[in-house]
């Protein structure tokens, strides 16, 4: 089926179309890494490229130092293929957006959408590790049929973004499935510069990790001939000098995907000619679709990952291998209706649990920890855009198993898919979902490998439910069973906060908490604050509590928002670091 395909259904379906307010914008990228569609784009572009641009396109001199140097910034919005779920709105920090008749700016506003994508990419001027960076790279998933204001999608357009040119996915049976592969459109699509993009294939629930995982063994095996295969060539030195040395080079950084693929930009077009006239090359030419590393993940929901293909999963748990697994966590079965699934916690309603569940769902992520090789992120991308970004960076760099959960409101929780972000920002506060890394290489190094990156629960569950029908629906038609089962919510998610709290601590740190707990006064430290976005002042502050550890001072390292200021006037010593411009960023939370 040919791809990038769903950019020509152009629906024209929504109401109301986001509109940019240049003057307003801060240029952080916000309102593109939450767009479910991959609808709004941020572009750079320089003075002369506007200069032909048409009537009316908006655009700033681009902000972010040295690499945008001389280049422009506009926002562009593909506003035949919005939705209108007004997440970027709702997600914009600098009231720089605002939804705008459809009417009124479609018809006028597309040609400007059309100009800036049919500019050459210009994503290598940016570090696209950071979330601001990761916005330029071309999404390769877009214009898809998922529901307005999808939870599920802009984790895996990221994962596309920083990884799309090499990407396999493996997709199991479920709504990531219907998006991910409608028949006759495709939403997956191909870098512009180089012509590549994922590869994606789909499975049922009860094979998609068995199929995902036998994908990975084919291309290990294929490309361990193709190395054999080169090895042979250098050692028989049937290859020009220039071939011979881009071939070790080649070996060199087998597993390697970044450099891998600097190797094969020239090594891959030198094959392909000198194989025209030199037999002992064609065997290689006809495998070179095998040079570039590949990235393999198995994609689906928690029916799957939770329910039906629990036992296939175990097994790449427990594999060794190097692969990846992204659980888009609905907590029900949302492609089928809303069905409970063993991800719906106690207290909820979903079809099939029309009283409320009776008990709490199984944790996917602390069973995974149990390997103690695997690594697990926790992430809810509206609580923390950088941390989610971490956490596809260090799965894909692992070499072993890796799995994410993914916190993906639904519709079917009956709520208003605009406040999609602030709602995993909300579970977050509420203690209802963690955000937490645990990366068994720290380990190696003498260090903790579970990492919170929230470390404080700030506000009463209530708080959260009271804001989802399939919580609230309970509390209306049944108020004593609906503080009972919330009750036992409530006591569930405070023991697992504080499980993985004293598993994220040092001794040090654990024996300062336990003393805390039975009343005794604790020895002195240093407390290191941080107010930071794009993760620059967390690793100052991690830099700063390594010198300090090095000369034998103790040191912790806290977000401002994760810090309790009842605490303050306990502390003698508590240093900031804080990285802000125009405005203060989000985890000096209202400090």
């Amino acid at each position: 089926m040919p791809v990038g395909t769903t950019r020509f259904e152009r629906r024209g379906a929504a109401p109301e179309i986001p509109v940019w307010i240049p003057d307003n914008c801060t240029q952080c990228n916000y309102c593109a890494i939450v767009c479910p569609h991959a609808v709004i784009r941020p572009f750079l572009m320089t003075k002369k490229d506007i200069e032909t641009g048409p009537e009316g396109f908006l655009a700033r001199k681009a902000q972010g130092g040295a690499e945008v140097a001389g280049l422009q910034y506009s926002i562009q919005v593909a506003t035949m293929d919005c939705t209108g779920c007004a997440v970027c709105v709702e997600s914009c920090p600098d009231d720089a957006l605002y939804m705008g008749p459809f009417e009124d700016y479609a018809e006028k506003n597309l040609p400007h959408y059309e100009f800036a994508y049919a500019l050459p990419l210009l994503d290598d001027k940016v570090d696209k590790n950071t979330v601001k960076g990761s916005q330029f790279q071309q999404p390769l998933l877009e214009f898809h049929c998922a529901c307005a204001g999808c939870g599920e999608t802009p984790y895996v357009k990221l994962l596309t973004q920083l990884y799309g040119e090499r990407l396999v996915i493996a997709n199991a049976s479920g709504c990531s499935s219907v998006w991910g592969g409608t028949a006759t459109t495709h939403p997956y699509s191909v870098n512009k510069k180089s012509g590549r993009g994922p590869a994606w294939g789909r499975s049922l629930f009860e094979d998609n990790a068995e199929y995902g995982f036998g994908m990975l063994k084919a291309q290990e095996q294929r490309r361990t001939r193709l190395a054999a295969g080169a090895r042979k060539i250098i050692d028989d030195r049937t290859a020009s000098p220039e071939l011979q040395k881009l071939l070790e080079n080649w070996i060199k950084h087998f597993t390697n995907g970044d450099k891998c693929d600097l190797v094969c930009d020239k090594l891959l077009p030198l094959l392909e000619e000198e194989s025209k006239t030199n037999s002992a090359l064609q065997g290689l030419q006809e495998q070179n679709m095998m040079f570039r590393v590949q990235s393999q993940w198995l994609i689906g929901g928690d029916g799957w990952a939770l329910d039906i293909g629990a036992a296939g999963l175990d097994h790449v748990l427990s594999s060794g291998q190097n692969i990846n697994i992204m659980v888009l966590d609905t907590e029900m079965y949302s492609n089928t209706g809303g069905q409970s699934s063993k991800s719906t916690v106690q207290g909820a309603i979903t079809k099939f649990e029309p009283v409320g569940r009776e008990v709490n769902k199984k944790d996917i992520g602390f069973q995974a920890m149990q390997y103690r090789n695997v690594y697990v992120a926790s992430c809810a991308m509206g609580a923390d855009y950088n941390q989610s970004l971490k956490a596809i960076r260090e799965a894909e760099a692992y070499t072993g198993v890796s799995i994410i959960v993914c916190y993906a409101p639904c519709i079917d929780w009956g709520i208003d898919m605009k406040h999609m972000m602030d709602i995993q920002k909300a579970a977050v506060d509420s203690g209802y979902w963690q955000l937490y890394r645990y990366d068994p290489r720290m380990t190696q190094q003498g260090k903790n490998p579970m990492m919170m990156d929230a470390k404080r629960i700030k506000t009463k569950l209530s708080k959260y439910l009271n804001d989802e029908n399939r919580f609230k629906r309970l509390e209306r038609e049944n108020k004593d069973r609906a503080e009972r089962l919330q009750g036992g919510l409530n006591d569930w998610i405070q023991m697992r906060h504080e499980k993985a709290l004293r598993m994220s601590m040092d001794d040090l740190e654990l024996l300062d908490f336990l003393k805390k707990r039975i009343g005794e006064v604790t020895s002195e430290s240093v407390l290191i604050l941080y107010g930071s976005e794009t993760g620059n002042a967390a690793e100052m502050a991690g830099n700063v509590a390594h010198e300090m550890k090095r000369r034998d001072v103790r040191a912790r390292v806290m977000a401002c928002d994760d810090f309790d200021l009842n605490d303050l006037e306990k502390k003698k010593k508590v240093p900031n670091c804080v990285a802000a411009r125009l405005r203060l960023p989000r985890h000096t939370g209202d400090r």
